[in-house]
């Protein structure tokens, strides 16, 4: 069976923070319909680890379950 698939097409000058929030809140979408652990997210060529990890750390610091 062929996967389903959408595309976000961003503007060029979106800055890398905003893009890392922006693929992180699909993230969240997908998990929130129960469709993270099936589905895949690629991200562009311009893309950074770092800025991705700095958007997860900042976002999973308001997480209710941050704490424990």
């Amino acid at each position: 069976m062929e996967a389903r698939e959408f595309r976000v097409r961003l503007p060029f000058d979106v800055p890398p923070a905003r893009y890392a929030a922006i693929v992180h809140a699909v993230a969240a979408v997908l998990d929130a319909a129960g469709l993270i652990t099936r589905s895949s997210i690629f991200v562009d060529h311009e893309a950074r680890d770092e800025d991705l990890n700095r958007a997860f750390d900042r976002f999973s610091a308001d997480y209710p379950w941050g704490d424990l």
